[in-house]
């Protein structure tokens, strides 16, 4: 069920809201504005606080990602690519209670730290018991990792993996027939497994049950999700990013008959790596990541810390990309489209591994990879995303009639 869960908590986590803001709440810290005019600030503050509000919409995700430039592996052996198609109804209150409480799990006692997974427990219970979700996800994996596992295993996964699923009134219904189409032994196995069709379980009663036995990795899955979260809120660390990050008003475009203003969001890493700024960030994000885990480091486990980063990052720094695309609505500053870019390369930090005497594996001798990766995010029909159903003639799988190897076929 681990891997179910996951994947919700992926896709929450995609929302490009946060729950409704309440005034008992404290606000999400600002977006970075830059040297932006007043009134473009004031149109990306406008369009956090509106999409904080949205309590459906429909989110279409496509995520590439690759690695060039190693001569004795084709490019599309190490190409990844993914594609989910969503639609999603949550009640924001819910995310927003998460929101606020995963951050401030690990800072009190261990009397309080049960409390607030008891809390945060509950909280699970009522987000799956609240949302709605459509997920249709196709992905298409590296033929590097398939002959991998092939080898491992002995069977080949398909290149091709689908997956439809819907999550509705606590219940979780997959379509198999779609999964069944990644592999004829998946087949096979579904068959004999009468796993035909859709199905539907009990989700929560199983995600109450998980918790009961503390054998579930949704809590520390979400928690993990909102430190990172928190830290990029974090006051000291966007002080200290602030300098190095450039936010341009682009020409504006018009998508379905509507004005969208286009914001471009670069860091600059190369600059940033080479000034003592970040030394402090390395410090700050090592003291906040001890605080939040309750594991802090002594001071020699952190001066080596801050500096392995410091080397792998002033010489992957120097080529490196990272950019974000967003397209509001200038009447309505819903935001339309968000996307990602990165780019390292990583023949900088080959060649150093070499000169400090490591041995490079054969193939990686001589070659300059790149990486890259690309997201983007789609979003529309807000407030207006279509109901979700529960799919025709779907079998209910009663809980206690799923034994291990079931479990693992679903999940």
């Amino acid at each position: 069920m681990q891997f179910l869960a996951a994947l919700l908590m992926s896709v929450l986590l995609w929302w490009p809201g946060g729950g409704v803001a309440q005034q008992d709440w404290e606000p999400l810290p600002p977006p970075f504005c830059g040297e932006l005019s007043e009134a473009d600030c004031q149109l990306l503050i406008d369009s956090q606080e509106m999409m904080r509000n949205v309590s459906s919409l429909r989110l279409s995700m496509a995520l590439e990602a690759d690695v060039t430039g190693i001569p004795t592996i084709a490019e599309e052996d190490l190409a990844f690519e993914m594609q989910i198609d969503t639609t999603m109804h949550l009640d924001p209150e819910v995310y927003e209670r998460m929101r606020r409480l995963a951050p401030e799990m690990g800072k009190d006692s261990d009397e309080e730290l049960s409390d607030q997974y008891e809390q945060l427990g509950d909280l699970l219970v009522q987000f799956y018991e609240t949302a709605a979700m459509d997920i249709q996800l196709q992905m298409a994996l590296p033929r590097l990792l398939i002959d991998a596992v092939e080898q491992e295993e002995g069977v080949a996964p398909s290149e091709q993996i689908g997956l439809e699923m819907r999550l509705l009134d606590g219940y979780m219904y997959i379509n198999m027939e779609k999964l069944a189409e990644s592999s004829p032994e998946l087949r096979a196995q579904l068959e004999r497994e009468r796993m035909n069709g859709w199905i539907g379980f009990d989700l929560v009663s199983q995600i109450r049950s998980d918790l009961l036995r503390s054998t579930s990795g949704t809590a520390e899955s979400l928690q993990m999700g909102m430190w990172s979260a928190q830290l990029m809120n974090d006051e000291t660390i966007r002080q200290l990013l602030e300098p190095y990050i450039t936010v341009q008003r682009l020409d504006d475009e018009e998508r379905n008959g509507e004005q969208v203003a286009v914001f471009r969001t670069s860091l600059d890493f190369a600059r940033l790596a080479a000034r003592p700024d970040f030394s402090r960030l390395l410090r700050v994000l090592v003291d906040r990541v001890g605080e939040l885990t309750g594991e802090p480091m002594n001071d020699q486990e952190i001066g080596l810390t801050i500096l392995g980063f410091q080397m792998i990052a002033n010489v992957l720094a120097r080529s490196s990309q990272f950019e974000m695309i967003q397209a509001i609505g200038v009447d309505a500053p819903y935001l339309h489209r968000q996307s990602f870019s990165v780019r390292l390369d990583f023949s900088g930090l080959l060649t150093f591994l070499a000169l400090a005497g490591e041995e490079l594996p054969a193939e990686l001798q001589g070659a300059r990879p790149i990486f890259t990766l690309d997201a983007d995010f789609r979003y529309s029909d807000f407030d207006a995303a279509p109901p979700v159903e529960k799919p025709a003639r779907a079998r209910i799988i009663p809980l206690d009639s799923l034994d291990q190897e079931t479990i693992n076929l679903i999940s």
